[in-house]
C-alpha cells in the first residue's frame, strides 16, 4: 500500500507539462429522461458508469411512474458530493470510497441507501508499451484519482502482487484526464474509467493490461460497491420518492437486465451517447454492463441485513486511514442506512 516510497504529484503539474486533458465531463451535463405527468422531480447526480445508468433506464422505461428523474453528469465522486452538499442535486450515484472521506469530515448527514452494483471485476491497470508488468512501474508515474475506488484498487493490486513497498509516483487526476495523460505519454500507467478505456486501446494498441479485477483471486479481490446516496434530511423530506426509485432499480431495472439483456445493452448505448460517449457499440457495452454484479430486491435486502456493505466499507476505511487519506474511521453505522431498502 502507499507509504513513504510512494510520492504524489498533482494534475496541474502534469498538465503544465503539455498534456491537453480531455474536456469531456469536465463540467456537469444536465439532461432528463422520459417525462412523466407528475410534480415529483428527483434531481440525481450521476457518473457515466453502466451500473449507474440503470437509474437512467428507470426513467427511460417509465419504471417509476409519478417520479421524473433529472440527471446531472459528473466525472467522479468528489464533485458529485459537492453538488449534493450545495443543493443542486438531491442524491447521487457514486463509488464507495469518496463518501467515506466526506463522512469522516462530517460534511453532511450522508446515507448510502442502496447499492447499484459490485464493480470490483471491472477495474484495470493499464501500462504503456514498455511496461510489461506491475513490477516495471517501479519509479514510474501512475495516473489515478487520489482517495478513490481507483486508488484503492491500485493499492490492493500492488499488495496482492507483493509490491506494496515499490517506489512510484501517483499523479492525482480524474479518470478522463488520466486517460489523456497516459495516451500523451505524460504518465506510464493509469487506472481508467471502464466506460471509456476502449479509447486507450484504440489510441495505443500496444498498451499493456497489467491487472484486471475479474482475473484476481476471489479472496483477494477488493469489494468495491457503487452506491446510491443522499442525506438524512433529504430522506426525511422525500422518503416515498426514494422508496419508489430504489424499488424500481432492484425490481424492474435489474429484472429487465436479467430477462432481456440485449434490450438493456441497446438502451445503454443511448445512455452513453447522452453523456458524451457517442460511437459505442453493443460489443463495447455488453462486457462492461454485465461485468458488475447487480442485486435484485431480495438480494439487496440480504446485503443490508447481513452487513455486507458495512463490512466492505470498513475494509476501505481502514485502507484510507492506514494510508493517510483520512484522519480516522467514519461512522459506518450511520452512513449505511436500510431505511429505504427495508420498505421495497
Amino acid at each position: 500500500m502507499s507509504n513513504s516510497k510512494t510520492s504524489y504529484t498533482s494534475r496541474r503539474a502534469v498538465l503544465k507539462g503539455g498534456v491537453a486533458a480531455s474536456a469531456a465531463l469536465a463540467a456537469p451535463t444536465f439532461f432528463v429522461g422520459k417525462a412523466h405527468a407528475s410534480n415529483e422531480i428527483l434531481k440525481i447526480g450521476i457518473i457515466p458508469a453502466y451500473s449507474f445508468g440503470l437509474y437512467w433506464l428507470i426513467q427511460d422505461q417509465g419504471f417509476a411512474p409519478g417520479i421524473e428523474m433529472q440527471f446531472s453528469v459528473f466525472p467522479s465522486g468528489p464533485p458529485a458530493i459537492e453538488a449534493m452538499v450545495g443543493g443542486s442535486v438531491e442524491a447521487i450515484t457514486v463509488g464507495s470510497v469518496p463518501p467515506l472521506a466526506a463522512m469522516f469530515r462530517k460534511v453532511a448527514d450522508f446515507r448510502e441507501i442502496s447499492i447499484c452494483g459490485d464493480a470490483s471485476g471491472l477495474f484495470q491497470i493499464v501500462g504503456s508499451p514498455d511496461v510489461k508488468s506491475l513490477a516495471d512501474l517501479e519509479g514510474k508515474k501512475i495516473a489515478v484519482t487520489s482517495g478513490s475506488n481507483f486508488d484503492f484498487f491500485l493499492d490492493v493490486a500492488l499488495e496482492v502482487n507483493g509490491l506494496k513497498d515499490m517506489p512510484h509516483t501517483r499523479v492525482n487526476m480524474e479518470p478522463i484526464d488520466g486517460q489523456s495523460a497516459f495516451i500523451a505519454g505524460a504518465v506510464d500507467a493509469t487506472v481508467p474509467l471502464a466506460t471509456s478505456r476502449k479509447l486507450i486501446y484504440d489510441a495505443l494498441p500496444d498498451a499493456n493490461l497489467l491487472v484486471e479485477g475479474s482475473q484476481m483471486p476471489i479472496d483477494a479481490r477488493p469489494s468495491i460497491m457503487d452506491v446510491f446516496m443522499t442525506t438524512e434530511q433529504s430522506i426525511d423530506a422525500r422518503e416515498e420518492v426514494y422508496v419508489e426509485a430504489v424499488r424500481a432499480f432492484h425490481d424492474q431495472a435489474v429484472g429487465m437486465l436479467r430477462s432481456d439483456n440485449a434490450a438493456v445493452v441497446e438502451r445503454m448505448i443511448v445512455w452513453q451517447e447522452g453523456v458524451g460517449r457517442a460511437g459505442v457499440q453493443a460489443a463495447d457495452v455488453e462486457p462492461l454492463l454485465n461485468g458488475y454484479f447487480y442485486f435484485d430486491t431480495q438480494e439487496i435486502k440480504d446485503v443490508y441485513a447481513q452487513g455486507i456493505l458495512t463490512n466492505a466499507l470498513r475494509v476501505q476505511s481502514e485502507f484510507l486511514v492506514a494510508n493517510g487519506r483520512i484522519g480516522g474511521m467514519p461512522d459506518l453505522e450511520a452512513l449505511v442506512s436500510d431505511r429505504i431498502v427495508a420498505q421495497i
